[in-house]
């Protein structure tokens, strides 16, 4: 039997291991801790077969000035490493109210000083997880992209309206923080041996109704500075480079394409994200990896649905260029339900694949 990091390297090069690849990106604790009241002491990602696993380093602008700045009762208020000020639950850093953006207002770009990309402390985490999955699993690295870390660092509103108003300006700030964030993708490709695996960007640029900003806008703002992240990771060396973004990204492939990447996630197929119609038109050009519909589809627990969807998404594994699995799975997926989904790929997943 392969190895999941045999199995997904053939897959990424359009060939038919001898079965198709799964990712499972995670799972919520609140899944977990129903699912282990039948599976204890099993880890659900080794369980479901996830062939492959994302480590990934500290990116963040500032990372020495993250932590909590005060406690308001069952509140705190914190700083995380892009210098948002938040207050959230205790139980929930990480998420919470935006109370001051990093960067207040529209300032010299060049000014921005970033903490070192290549500190030791930024890796360390990563690496413990490297050396343990990377004799058998297929490993991606992974940055943020152009788009998202900008508007962490200004403010989401802050942001748009910099696009809308000051295009010039909005180019030169995107292109400083994708100058970090590109130096963090290319140390942890020569720390980590990517060449063998790959990276993936991490940039959620859309909605179920499709990106944030329009074509024009993405070409001319966004898509320099993606395409400049892209050719440095291939220079250093990265095997396969992968673009992340929740929504319907479907305006944006044929940029992307353009601009060296070479697989998608993760096929939000409830945004109209069709991984079979997808893998089709860009036959060889593209990987899909992704596919299950983790909002919809799988909550709702109909196995004849579920049966019908997961057959489906397997024809767009026929020639390879397709790995299937959903975005994280949370507590409105019965476990009993992602036990059908992995029966259903044992029966049906195998190469050569039958006729549905």
């Amino acid at each position: 039997m392969m190895s999941g990091k045999q199995r997904t390297k053939i897959a990424l090069s359009f060939g038919e291991p001898d079965r198709v690849p799964r990712f499972w990106p995670g799972f919520w604790p609140e899944f977990v801790e129903i699912w282990t009241r039948s599976h204890p002491g099993a880890d659900p990602l080794e369980y479901f077969g996830s062939d492959v696993r994302l480590v990934a380093p500290d990116e963040s602008a500032w990372p020495g000035q993250a932590g909590i700045q005060r406690v308001e009762g069952d509140m705190i208020v914190f700083r995380d490493g892009w210098g948002q000020l938040k207050r959230s639950q205790r139980t929930k850093q990480g998420m919470g109210e935006l109370l001051e953006p990093a960067v207040r207002g529209r300032i010299d770009p060049d000014t921005l000083a970033f903490q070192d990309p290549a500190a030791d402390n930024r890796y360390e985490e990563a690496a413990r997880q490297m050396d343990r999955w990377k004799d058998d699993l297929f490993i991606f690295g992974k940055t943020g992209g152009p788009y998202l870390r900008a508007a962490f660092m200004r403010g989401e509103e802050n942001f748009w309206m910099d696009v809308a108003e000051d295009p010039q300006w909005t180019r030169a700030f995107v292109d400083r923080v994708a100058d970090h964030i590109t130096a963090v993708g290319v140390e942890q490709i020569r720390r980590f041996g990517l060449e063998d695996s790959g990276i993936a960007i991490y940039d959620d640029v859309a909605s179920s109704a499709g990106p944030f900003v329009g074509p024009h806008h993405y070409e001319s703002i966004f898509l320099p500075a993606l395409r400049r992240m892209v050719k440095a990771y291939k220079d250093a060396g990265a095997g396969v480079v992968m673009h992340h973004s929740d929504g319907n990204v479907l305006p944006l492939l044929d940029m992307w394409i353009d601009a060296g990447v070479q697989a998608i996630n993760p096929v939000e197929f409830r945004t109209g994200m069709d991984p079979v119609a997808i893998c089709r038109q860009y036959d060889g050009r593209l990987v899909c990896i992704g596919g299950l519909d983790n909002c919809a589809i799988l909550p709702r627990g109909d196995r004849d649905e579920v049966r019908d969807h997961v057959l489906h998404l397997l024809e767009a594994g026929r020639g390879g260029g397709f790995v299937i699995g959903p975005h994280s799975i949370g507590p409105d997926v019965d476990p009993a339900t992602m036990q059908y989904v992995l029966e259903l790929l044992d029966e049906h997943g195998t190469y050569p694949l039958a006729r549905s």
